[in-house]
């Protein structure tokens, strides 16, 4: 006798494509794997009550049938900080980068796109049932940065058009995921004006493309569009150790200054987020007891004359993304 079996998140694979058709068409052609910690990608539809009233049924206290619902599709999908596949989210988030060099090469993604990919994602998490989620496309981007164990992770969440249900993998014959390069949590570092952040406890990252979904009046059950309806936001906090009123100060004055996340494994692996204007709440200093003083500052940024408000630079073997 053996044991039971049951579905396992560890054989769940997942492969995407970006898609070339209007939006809600899935993409055609072999996908491509990746690496994935965590998917809450799904679609869901409710049960609707319908209170009816004289419609005949059998007793006047029990529930009528339920009504038609609406669906919602979208979900996070928790990600390795890894070098050569980051790029891949990279582009959904900002589209497509603008690459330079040659054996190892430079991709800069920068925020401020008027339009923004759509990719097909099939997940297969058991024999026979492949789920593929059509036009997904990035409505944020998060990271905590801190001195923790294990490797760096970033969360995407994404909004799509729905969810097919496949009893065979619409994936063509996927290629390999590219090679796995994690940097490890420990190995970010934050700089504020060009100088690292002194007694740097946490560090939390939200970038928001500012993405909503339409619904037309058009008799479909599915969404009419994603379309980018807000401006991009990049906001978050540092939580620091505290030692001076230096953060207060920045944030009374509304003084600007660069903010840098770097995660450098060596001159020709990194990433780095550059914000050139970010700008410092007052946080002020709470006393909680006897114990160490701590402040947590947050962060928003904005764009210069001269430069977008986010821009990304990877640097790796990867020639094109």
């Amino acid at each position: 006798m053996s044991t039971g079996s049951i579905a396992l998140g560890q054989v769940a694979r997942l492969a995407f494509k970006d898609e070339s058709g209007a939006y809600g068409t899935p993409a055609s052609g072999n996908y491509q794997y990746g690496f994935y910690y965590k998917s809450s990608l799904r679609e869901t539809k409710p049960i609707e009550a319908d209170p009816i009233i004289g419609a005949g049924y059998n007793n006047f206290r029990d529930a009528t049938p339920p009504a038609p619902a609406l669906s919602e599709h979208g979900g996070s999908l928790e990600l390795p900080v890894c070098l050569n596949q980051i790029g891949d989210w990279l582009k959904l988030l900002f589209g497509a980068p603008q690459t330079s060099g040659s054996t190892n090469f430079v991709h800069v993604f920068s925020s401020g796109a008027l339009t923004l990919p759509t990719r097909t994602i099939e997940l297969n998490p058991i024999a026979g049932d492949f789920r593929q989620h059509v036009s997904c496309a990035a409505r944020n981007f998060s990271f905590d940065s801190a001195d923790a164990n294990g490797y760096q992770r970033a969360s995407m969440d994404l909004l799509g058009y729905g969810e097919n249900l496949l009893g065979s993998s619409g994936a063509g014959t996927p290629t390999a995921a590219r090679a796995y390069d994690p940097v490890k949590a420990t190995g970010g570092a934050v700089l504020l004006g060009g100088v690292a952040v002194g007694v740097l406890l946490s560090a939390k990252f939200m970038y928001e493309t500012g993405l909503s979904q339409d619904r037309y009046v058009d008799g479909l059950a599915k969404f009419g569009a994603s379309i980018l309806s807000e401006q991009a936001s990049l906001t978050g906090e540092l939580r620091v150790r505290y030692t001076s009123a230096a953060f207060d100060t920045a944030a009374v004055n509304e003084t600007d200054q660069s903010l840098e996340f770097n995660f450098v494994k060596s001159a020709n692996n990194s990433l780095t987020f550059l914000a050139p204007a970010a700008r410092l709440g007052r946080a002020g200093v709470a006393i909680e007891g006897p114990g160490g003083i701590e402040q947590t500052i947050p962060f928003r940024c904005a764009q210069t004359a001269g430069a977008p408000m986010l821009t990304a630079t990877l640097k790796n073997q990867i020639a094109s993304y």
